[in-house]
């Protein structure tokens, strides 16, 4: 260790010489050795006067040196260079003493390192007055004297030159270091502010957030989301995407496997919104959260994880299952009046003589309206079974060719008095694994909604066709259509477009979110085209062997989460 430390007690030992110093016992290792070899090779010793003149000058300069220390002035250094000149100028004059010259080079760096391009033009004028000047005086002019001093005044000025210029360059860049050295030092500042103002938001946000790197990690939970995962894995949590726990669907009893974690769909670059689930073991304990996710993508656009976010929903879930009960009792207690006053005014009905044609009228329009309002509170019932996470279906091979021709029969008659053209293209003999009555619905809804929403004058397009797994129902009409905007929330319940209330068209918004309830617990998907004022189209795709769920017994089939 010992022997470790002392090229670094030897870097500070010489840092704390003074610089004026240091440049002194440069300039006198090698006048010393060149006045040595002199000695030995010419004869010419200390004692010769001009040697010890110039040693004279030289050793006063040093003893400036020396007293200047570090706190040496500016014009002292200048003092102990120009001095170093005079006594290189005065050694040169010894016989043989021309080796003294190159000397010159070193105090006319150092005048250039000092004083910048000023310093180029001291160097200059020392060398020449004090160096070159004083051998051509003594020497007289001889030509090589003058080709010696002018070779030597311009090493002189082109050594201080490049030193002038390398010590301007490295001001500006050690300028322009600092500078970006302060910038720096204040964006770490702002990054360690916008830091610790982000982990203040995040720490007491009521929203769980997950940050996921590209290998699946967590790289960082907030603590809303620690109590989250302290309910969902109480054994405890290995810190990586797709961990199994007391994780369930939205029907609170089927556990999600590792596929369908949000974590892993999230890293797999799956973005999506509202994702439902509940986390805990004991129902009176569990808690449902809406989780929806993002993907973080670095500078090249590659993704570089996934941001999840998890919300606990779990009293607007408790409100909506108060509100959808309540609305469950009223509709089935609404049924059993609706039945027995639609059953009475058929009887009434059936008597041909004993009704007056006028009341007749009227009571053919209370029962239009009653059975009106009997589907409403069917659609009501219907739609609570949906929201507790299943639809019921009493599967059987139903010929859906049959089912679509029937519904365009019984739309027919409102079509026509529209003045709408009803087209239909209907393969015969397509055979599917569904519930009849919900297969029906499917199609009543579409088509009736393509006639509700068509002006006279406009058309309304049926296609079924089948394939070697699927099959393929597609309603079209060129009606008001559907803004972009209204898109997204156009399957949610209650949902009635800005333009349907404005043209007064009668609904409450259930129809379609019945329909991609059943379609989907069947196994389909439903898609919809649609641009405002020139119509929409309704894709429906159904497996044709029926809905792909271990819940099916026998023809009795319960899908799950088909909401």
């Amino acid at each position: 260790m010992q022997a470790t430390n002392e090229p670094e007690g030897v870097r500070q030992a010489v840092m704390a010489v003074p610089k004026v110093v240091i440049r002194q016992l440069v300039l006198l290792v090698p006048l010393l050795a060149n006045l040595a070899l002199l000695a030995g090779w010419a004869g010419v010793g200390l004692t010769d006067t001009f040697v010890m003149a110039g040693l004279g000058v030289v050793a006063v300069a040093t003893l400036l040196a020396l007293v200047g220390g570090r706190a040496a002035p500016l014009w002292l250094l200048t003092a102990t260079l120009m001095l170093d000149l005079v006594g290189i100028g005065l050694m040169r004059l010894t016989p043989d003493g021309n080796g003294f010259g190159p000397l010159a080079v070193l105090p006319a760096m150092w005048l250039a390192a000092d004083h910048r391009l000023r310093g180029v033009g001291l160097a200059f004028l020392g060398t020449a007055t004090f160096v070159v000047a004083p051998t051509l005086v003594y020497y007289g002019p001889e030509p090589a004297w003058w080709s010696r001093g002018l070779v030597l005044s311009i090493l002189a000025v082109l050594c201080a030159f490049i030193v002038a210029g390398t010590g301007q360059v490295w001001v500006r860049q050690n300028s322009e270091l600092e500078e970006q050295g302060t910038r720096l030092a204040r964006a770490l500042d702002d990054v360690l502010a916008n830091r610790a103002l982000n982990d203040a938001i995040v720490g007491t946000v009521d929203v769980g957030l997950v940050a996921l790197d590209r290998d699946g990690t967590y790289q960082s939970i907030n603590p809303r989301q620690a109590a989250f995962m302290a309910l969902a894995f109480p054994a405890g949590h290995a810190g990586r995407a797709g961990q199994l726990g007391d994780v369930f669907a939205a029907d609170r009893v089927t556990r999600l496997t590792t596929e369908e974690m949000p974590t892993s769909r999230a890293l797999l670059g799956e973005e999506f919104d509202d994702h439902r689930i509940w986390i805990g073991a004991e129902p009176s304990k569990q808690l449902a959260l809406s989780v929806s996710a993002r993907s973080v993508r670095d500078g090249s656009g590659e993704r570089d994880g996934a941001v999840l976010v998890y919300k606990d929903i779990t009293p607007l879930m408790a409100a909506l299952k108060v509100k959808d009960d309540f609305v469950a009792s009223v509709s089935h207690e609404l049924r059993t009046p609706l039945t027995s006053i639609m059953g009475f005014l058929d009887l009434v009905l059936d008597d041909e003589e004993g009704v007056d044609p006028g009341v007749r009228r009227k009571l053919e329009v209370a029962k239009r309206n009653s059975e009106r309002l009997l589907d409403l509170v069917s659609d009501l019932l219907l739609t609570a079974q949906v929201d507790d996470g299943y639809v019921a279906l009493d599967v059987e091979p139903t010929d859906l060719s049959t089912i679509v021709r029937e519904s365009l029969a019984h739309n027919a008659p409102r079509a026509e008095a529209q003045g709408l053209g009803l087209r239909h293209s209907v393969q015969p003999g397509l055979v599917v694994h569904g519930d009849p009555v919900r297969l029906r619905q499917i199609v009543d809804n579409l088509l009736t909604n393509a006639v509700k929403y068509t002006p006279s004058g406009g058309s309304v397009a049926v296609e079924l066709e089948g394939g070697d797994e699927d099959l393929w129902l597609k309603v079209s009409d060129t009606g008001i259509g559907i803004a972009p905007e209204d898109l997204g929330r156009l399957f949610m319940r209650f949902f009635r477009s800005q333009e349907a209330e404005d043209r007064a068209i009668q609904g409450i918004g259930l129809g379609l979110a019945i329909t991609r309830s059943i379609v989907e617990a069947h196994g389909g998907t439903i898609l919809v085209e649609s641009e405002p004022d020139r119509g929409s189209t309704f894709i429906v795709r159904l497996p044709l062997d029926g809905p792909r769920s271990p819940g099916t017994s026998g023809g009795h089939h319960w899908a799950a989460d088909a909401g």
